[in-house]
């Protein structure tokens, strides 16, 4: 059985032979710790370790043509770039570190008119002038096959455009202009995926919010009803129709709150479930018993002993394999603090686990 039946297979609540194993992301910093500590060069994790990973069409989802990325200042440790995305931010120069935000694109109704020009759906060079052909390469292509990145969301992706700040302050001032920029974005989405969809069986629709921290969610349920499931709903129906199998939704922090309501507009399942803010994916499957659940293993655990890791999977482990529908990945993308010794690790006893769990 490969990586792929498997993972469909543990999504249908059933045991597949085979454990399927993927992480959702790994810091550049973790890789490069990596490769002192006997990841080769030129070789990726996934490969070396004998799990997979989740790969996206070549398709120009985001802004397009983009902004050209331009340094606006600089001094010794840090520069002030507008992106691609036309966001104005403060990048360090010392490694990979969070940005400070100044400025994003979007703010009023005139703005989201001015970027319509470079969201739409039909500009030619979306798709690649080869789509033809890696669409039909897609089937025997040994990992799995993802759609959606930053785009595909109905928070995270208005965030992107207007910033946290703006959009929160959007939707109390600008109501009209949220539920008009989400009524675009649903036909902007349904357009541009229409031909990938009809080319291509996914192996799952990934829906990026970024929408809680560790308290809890960024908006309220009731933001949630109002300014989110109309569309989601909507968007839900196209994949089914088109043939899309699972829809899971990422966000970091706390989403206790909003796992019923979204599950209930047509997620099928949700990641990465963050120890830090509270996420025990023990529990919530005890409370969602058909939620697909992927993730919520504490990456802290694995910066410490081989008996951290013992202790962190032996906690979990046993009682979501016996109830199904789990894939165990970390809460996050791995960081540098991870010795490789110690990926390697919880990537084994992982399988151990499965075997040995009846």
């Amino acid at each position: 059985m490969t990586q792929r039946q498997a993972f469909h297979a543990l999504l249908s609540f059933e045991r597949p032979d085979t454990l399927c194993q993927f992480e959702w992301g790994y810091w550049p910093e973790a890789l490069e710790r990596w490769r002192t500590e006997g990841l080769p060069r030129g070789v990726e994790p996934w490969d070396h370790c004998g799990i997979t990973h989740y790969f996206r069409p070549p398709i120009e989802i985001y802004l397009y043509p983009p902004f050209e990325r331009q340094v606006l200042e600089e001094d010794d440790t840090t520069q002030v770039v507008r992106t691609e995305m036309g966001i104005v931010c403060r990048e360090s120069k010392c490694g990979l570190r969070l940005p400070q935000f100044l400025k994003h694109p979007v703010a009023s109704r005139d703005d989201f008119e001015a970027i319509k020009e470079r969201l739409d759906p039909k500009t030619p060079g979306r798709y690649p002038a080869n789509w033809d052909a890696w669409a039909k390469a897609a089937p025997s292509f040994p990992h799995l096959l993802c759609l959606g990145r930053r785009e595909n969301g109905f928070f995270g992706w208005l965030r992107e455009l207007m910033g946290l700040e703006g959009l929160l302050m959007a939707y109390i001032e600008q109501p009209d202009l949220i539920h008009e920029m989400c009524r675009y974005h649903v036909t902007y989405l349904q357009t541009l995926y229409e031909r990938a969809l009809r080319d291509v069986e996914f192996d799952f629709i990934f829906v990026w919010e970024d929408m809680a921290f560790k308290n809890g969610p960024l908006i309220s349920p009731e933001f949630v009803r109002t300014f989110m499931l109309p569309y989601y709903r909507e968007m839900g129906d196209f994949y089914r129709q088109m043939g899309a199998r699972w829809i899971l939704q990422d966000s970091d922090g706390d989403m206790t709150k909003l796992i019923p309501l979204f599950h209930g507009a047509g997620v099928d399942g949700m990641l990465p479930f963050e120890v830090a803010a509270g996420m025990d994916v023990v529990k919530i499957r005890k409370a969602f018993p058909k939620l697909r659940i992927l993730g919520g293993i504490d990456k802290r655990a694995l910066y410490g002993s081989q008996a951290d890791i013992d202790r962190e999977l032996a906690a979990k482990l046993p009682a979501m394999f016996r109830a199904g529908g789990y894939v165990p990945t970390l809460d996050h993308h791995a960081p540098p603090e991870v010795p490789y010794a110690n990926f390697r690790h919880y990537l084994r006893r992982c399988r151990e686990a499965y075997e040995t769990t009846r």
